[in-house]
C-alpha cells in the first residue's frame, strides 16, 4: 500500500469540512432567529456556541421545542469536530508517511546501485553537473540540504535519488554508497566544507575518484591535500573557455562542453569488459570506427600493465584492446550506446 499526501484529494476534503460547518451555521441560525424574541445575531452567536460544544448556557430562555432543536444540533456539532479532526490527522499522517515512504524506497533503490557518482551539492555548478548525469544516463547520488535545490533537482529528474543532509557528515556519505561509488563530485557552496567533503570521502573509500570545486585559486591545494584527485575553479574554467570561443571557435567542436545545439562531439572514456568480444583484439581487427562512427583517441592501460604504458596517445592499427583497458573515443553522443555494448 502507498501512502502519499495529494494536494488536489485534501482540497476536496477541506471543501466538504467547510460545507458542513456552514450548513450547520446556517440551518442554526435560521432555526433560532425563528423562535420568539431572538435577533439574527442571538441566533447566529447562539449556533457557534452550540456546535463548538463550548459549553455555555442559553442566551435566552428556549422552549421545549427549541431545546429539542438545540440538542438535534449538538449533535450535528460533534459529527463536525469530528469531520475536522480527522481531516486533520489524515493529512499529517499522510503527508508523514509519505515522507517516510519515499526515503525508505529512496534507500532501497541505492543499496542497489553501485559505480555511481555521488554528487554533494545541488547549487549552480552542482545542478550543472547533475544535467550533465541526467543526459548521460549515468547513476548518480545526490546529498543536499536546501529544500528549494532539492525540488529543482525533483523538478529535472523525477526519480532522482536524493539525500536529504549534509554532505559533511560521514553518514549522510554512507547513507549514498559511497562504499560502492566510483566517483565523488563536492560542489558545496564553502570551500571548508568541500574539504571536509573530500576528507572525510577518501578516508570511507580510498579508491574513489574526488573532484572538488574550489572558490578561490588558494583553496586548491588545500583541497588537493584533503583528498581530491582534481579541483575545478569556475572561475578559471570559464575563462579558458570564453577565450577558446573567441580564439578557436571551430575547435571547440571537439571539446566536451555544452553549447547552443548540445554538444556536438563528445570524449568518452569507456572501460574493457573481460567478457568484450574486442578484448584481445588489436584496433584494426576490432573496426571501431567502421561499427560505432567513433574515433580511439587514446588507450588508458590497466595499472597492471605498469605504469610507463599506462597512457597511450593516438594508438596505431597494432595496438591490442586488453581486458580492463579504458578506450578514450571521440564521437556524437549518439554513438556511444554500441560503444559501450561491445565493451560490455
Amino acid at each position: 500500500m502507498r501512502f502519499r499526501f495529494d494536494p488536489s484529494h485534501f482540497g476536496s476534503r477541506m471543501l466538504g469540512a467547510v460545507c458542513v460547518t456552514l450548513g450547520l451555521l446556517l440551518v442554526g441560525t435560521l432555526g433560532f432567529s425563528l423562535m420568539p424574541g431572538w435577533s439574527l445575531w442571538e441566533a447566529f452567536y447562539m449556533t457557534v456556541i452550540t456546535i463548538s460544544a463550548v459549553g455555555y448556557g442559553e442566551i435566552l430562555p428556549l422552549t421545549p421545542a427549541g431545546r429539542a432543536f438545540a440538542s438535534f444540533l449538538i449533535a450535528g456539532g460533534i459529527v463536525m469536530l469530528a469531520i475536522w479532526f480527522a481531516l486533520i490527522t489524515a493529512t499529517l499522517v499522510e503527508m508523514d508517511l509519505g515522507q517516510a515512504f519515499r526515503k525508505r524506497r529512496t534507500m532501497k533503490r541505492i543499496d542497489r546501485i553501485r559505480d555511481h557518482i555521488i554528487q554533494c551539492g545541488a547549487g549552480r555548478t552542482g545542478f550543472h553537473a547533475i544535467k550533465r548525469f541526467v543526459t548521460r544516463g549515468d547513476p548518480y547520488v545526490v546529498i543536499e540540504s536546501d529544500p528549494v535545490r532539492v525540488g529543482d533537482v525533483r523538478q529535472l529528474d523525477a526519480e532522482a535519488l536524493i539525500i536529504e543532509g549534509d554532505a559533511t557528515d560521514d553518514d549522510a556519505l554512507t547513507a549514498a554508497g559511497i562504499a560502492r561509488a566510483q566517483g565523488l563530485v563536492a560542489a558545496l557552496s564553502a570551500d571548508t566544507d568541500n574539504a571536509f567533503v573530500c576528507l572525510a570521502a577518501r578516508e570511507l573509500n580510498p579508491d574513489l575518484t574526488i573532484v572538488g570545486r574550489a572558490r578561490s585559486e588558494d583553496a586548491v591545494s588545500k583541497l588537493k591535500k584533503a583528498g581530491a584527485d582534481r579541483v575545478v575553479t569556475p572561475n578559471a574554467t570559464g575563462g579558458v573557455q570564453l577565450a577558446s570561443l573567441v580564439l578557436r571557435p571551430d575547435v571547440t567542436l571537439f571539446a566536451d562542453i555544452p553549447g547552443e545545439d548540445g554538444l556536438a562531439l563528445l570524449l568518452e572514456q569507456v572501460p574493457v569488459a573481460t567478457t568484450s568480444e574486442l578484448a584481445g583484439l588489436t584496433l584494426a581487427e576490432a573496426t571501431i570506427p567502421a561499427r560505432t562512427g567513433l574515433l580511439v583517441v587514446a588507450i588508458e592501460r590497466d595499472g597492471t600493465h605498469g605504469a610507463a604504458d599506462r597512457l597511450l596517445y593516438n594508438p596505431g592499427p597494432e595496438a591490442r584492446i586488453r581486458p580492463g583497458d579504458h578506450l578514450v573515443v571521440l564521437g556524437p553522443p549518439d554513438k556511444f550506446d554500441e560503444i559501450r555494448r561491445l565493451l560490455a
